[in-house]
């Protein structure tokens, strides 16, 4: 059987006794012979977590105090959170073999602690330990294969910023976590933390379960006033006489602020609070306002007063002056981590550093300042993430947070546009990590918003679709957002599916309909908006929220079809054909049906009319009758609308085959499928899905985003057919091929 259009492995290393999983990790103690899971290599890496605190000095906490809120310090012991605990222990011991938890909560919720102290427990108990970690951009270099042992048979991987990724990176790490459990039978256990569940969440789970049978559920981590286990005044007092200890400032009973409003729900600016005290009266100062802003304007200060003793120390002095290292660490902060050349092109492009030697000075310089925690890579950001978000936003003229801060400077909002248009392709590496951190940014800080990134977006809108899906959907969740800016991005959305950007389309979608809808009279739009917003919902998973507006176009549409049927039964049938889509994903086939066959009787009466027009119409709806009357068992009667789909766009595809060939591939599926289920007629099924792959191959080497599922979703179709005709150790050669292509997804 002919694999022309079979993408072809890479080269992977075969031990016996373990599992190379992706290019960097290889896993011992398993038996047999090793399992490639990815043919390519993966965007992400996997390392051992390790949970154990980096012990800090001193001198370095005293010259530089937001070190000591750094998670991987862990200088303030972790408390409270039992119930949360608990309901994560009985997750981790549930009897799923594979299973995802997500944790969301507000930045500086304590999401990375929770995580390190659930690390510990599981490393306690004899779980593996694994960090997952987002590489869009690979780091170029050797990176050695290490070896990571599964002692227990159970592993553990946590993966951070999970709503900054991809939605195809975790599908992809989801599959080859459930081909380890069926190549070695390991437990596995991936806890994925998140500042939002919002759109992308349900979209990745529906998959999840849906394809990859692996269990997910979720749960919220409550901020502070919500858990009656933690107290914001003893949380202050522990947390201060911790930074106390490690800056060797001797004072007992600290002065507690006022921590009841909203903005302490959060433990981190708690955290940052009680170092602000203690490192005040370290310095025989007052503490600094309890405002939020006025805590990290004195940390900020405190960052500068650090850049300049570094540059005045008599010994080995960093040569960069603060007002250069401000500029350094503003780009390191918007950029995120870097390869060094990279980080060369930033300061470069945003008129920083004159040439590559100074370039190289003024990275060396922030390197010492914040050392990377990937020797490979420079331009380490400002960390907590929330500190850096807020560097951002007080060097940027335009806050309202006068008196607070020294820090705004003319030159940020030029190289903040800088740094996103160079105009170059593609576009500079840093393009998503940049803006998804502007957009974090601004949900904190309006005049980010409005001063940077909605300007951004209204002159260069293909930015965002470069940030990708995650980015987007964030921006959709900025509060108050104008919808202008929605529109702005609205015609550059996919027509059709696209697994990392079908989940923001949603979000687009879905926030425009509502502000659409309360601005427009006729029921015809609104008929439109609907049924739209059906769509996009369903193609990001959000199957349950789609069928409400998916019956309320049909209605809308039943009613323009009484008054006007000429100008509306068209619209009718589409939305009518739609719903028979929504009804059957969720799994109501028998309620499908009768919208699906409504659909087929008013596409033929219009394409008796108009064959031009409608004739693709009725094939296609003849192509969703075959489905549906094969779902409920009329496995006889699906054959014939089956049939009828396929020679209709056979004609049409002879006459436009540039239009009309991949409906054609559909149905020649279809039809093979039709087969698959009423188990018959497999010598015309083999025909049928092997004309199919052929069309889809070509397609797929054109557009793989929107074609390479469906041609491995045939090719698992073709090894159906040929288990059928008994020919099955060809049927499970071809099934061990999609696996080890596919990592197992069922696409």
């Amino acid at each position: 059987m002919s694999r022309r259009w079979w993408p072809q492995p890479a080269a992977g290393q075969m031990v016996t006794g373990s599992v190379v999983f992706g290019d960097i990790i290889q896993i011992s103690h398993v038996d047999g012979d090793v399992t490639v899971i990815s043919p390519d290599r993966p965007p992400y890496r996997v390392s051992a977590a390790d949970s154990a605190p980096a012990p800090v000095s001193v001198v370095k906490a005293r010259s530089q105090p937001s070190r000591l809120l750094l998670a991987h310090h862990q200088v303030v012991p972790f408390t409270g959170r039992e119930r949360t605990l608990d309901a994560l222990a009985e997750w981790i011991r549930g009897g799923e073999p594979v299973a995802a938890r997500l944790v969301h909560g507000a930045g500086g919720q304590g999401k990375t602690r929770l995580a390190a102290e659930v690390t510990a427990q599981c490393a306690a108990a004899g779980w593996a330990v694994w960090k997952v970690t987002h590489t869009p951009t690979p780091v170029s270099g050797a990176v050695p294969v290490s070896r990571a042992e599964l002692p227990g048979g159970a592993v553990l991987a946590v993966v951070d910023y999970a709503d900054r990724w991809p939605a195809s990176a975790l599908l992809a790490l989801l599959t080859q976590l459930r081909d380890l459990h069926t190549r070695a039978g390991t437990r596995v256990r991936v806890l994925m933390l998140a500042r939002a569940d919002g759109y992308w969440w349900p979209a990745v789970a529906n998959r999840a379960e849906g394809d990859l049978d692996v269990d997910t559920d979720q749960m919220a981590l409550p901020p502070l006033a919500a858990d009656s286990d933690d107290d914001r005044s003893t949380l202050f007092t522990t947390a201060a006489a911790r930074f106390a200890t490690a800056m060797n400032v001797a004072q007992t009973g600290w002065p507690v602020p006022d921590l009841t409003g909203p903005a302490f729900a959060q433990v981190l600016a708690v955290h940052m609070a009680a170092l602000a005290t203690v490192d005040a009266i370290g310095h025989g100062e007052a503490p600094p306002s309890v405002r939020t802003d006025a805590v990290s304007a004195y940390l900020l200060r405190r960052e500068q007063e650090y850049w300049h003793e570094l540059h005045a120390r008599p010994d080995n002095p960093v040569k960069s002056p603060p007002r250069v290292m401000h500029r350094a660490v503003v780009t390191a902060t918007l950029t995120g981590t870097q390869p060094r050349p990279a980080a060369r092109h930033a300061l470069a492009q945003t008129g920083f550093a004159a040439d590559s030697t100074a370039a190289d000075q003024i990275i060396d310089d922030h390197t010492t300042c914040y050392p990377p925690t990937d020797t490979r890579t420079v331009f380490e950001p400002l960390h907590p993430d929330r500190l850096g978000e807020d560097l951002i936003a007080l060097s940027t003229p335009g806050h309202s947070h006068r008196g607070v801060t020294n820090l705004e400077r003319d030159w940020t909002p030029a190289a903040i546009t800088d740094l996103l248009t160079t105009g170059g392709t593609p576009p500079p590496p840093w393009t998503a990590a940049m803006v998804t951190t502007l957009v974090e940014t601004a949900h904190r800080w309006p005049h980010i918003a409005t001063d940077v990134l909605y300007p951004l977006i209204r002159q260069h809108p293909t930015l965002m679709i470069t940030a990708g899906g995650a980015a987007l959907t964030r921006l959709a969740d900025i509060p108050d957002i104008d919808p202008t800016i929605l529109e702005t991005l609205e015609p550059l959305l996919p027509n059709g599916r696209h697994i990392d950007l079908d989940i923001a389309a949603a979000a687009i979608t879905n926030t425009l309909t509502h502000h659409r809808l309360t601005h427009t009279t006729d029921p015809a739009q609104q008929a439109l908006l609907h049924a739209t917003l059906a769509w996009r919902l369903s193609n990001a998973g959000r199957r349950e929220q789609a069928l409400a507006p998916a019956e309320e176009a049909v209605r809308i549409r039943r009613r323009l079809v009484e008054a006007n049927p000429d100008a509306y039964l068209p619209d009718l049938a589409a939305s009518l054909n739609n719903l028979g889509l929504r009804l059957s994903e969720l799994g109501r086939r028998e309620q499908a049906l009768a919208p699906a066959e409504e659909a087929t009787d008013i596409y033929r009466r219009l394409a008796e009319a108009n064959p031009d027009a409608y004739l693709p119409n009725l094939a296609m709806s003849l192509n969703n009758i075959g489905i549906r009357l094969s779902e409920l068992g009329r496995r006889e009667q699906a054959l014939a609308p089956a049939e009828e789909a396929t020679d209709i766009r056979r004609r049409l595809a002879e006459a436009n085959p540039d239009a009309y060939l991949p409906n054609l591939a559909m149905s020649l599926w279809s039809y093979a499928w039709v087969c698959v289920n009423g188990q018959h007629n497999w010598p015309a099924a083999l025909e049928s899905i092997t004309e199919a792959i052929d069309i889809f191959g070509p397609l797929t080497e054109q557009l793989p985003q929107m074609f390479g599922g469906r041609l491995f979703a045939a090719y698992r179709t073709q090894a159906d057919v040929l288990a059928g005709l008994g020919r099955l150790d060809e049927a499970n050669d071809l099934r061990r091929q999609i696996d080890e292509a596919t990592g197992g997804s069922p696409t």
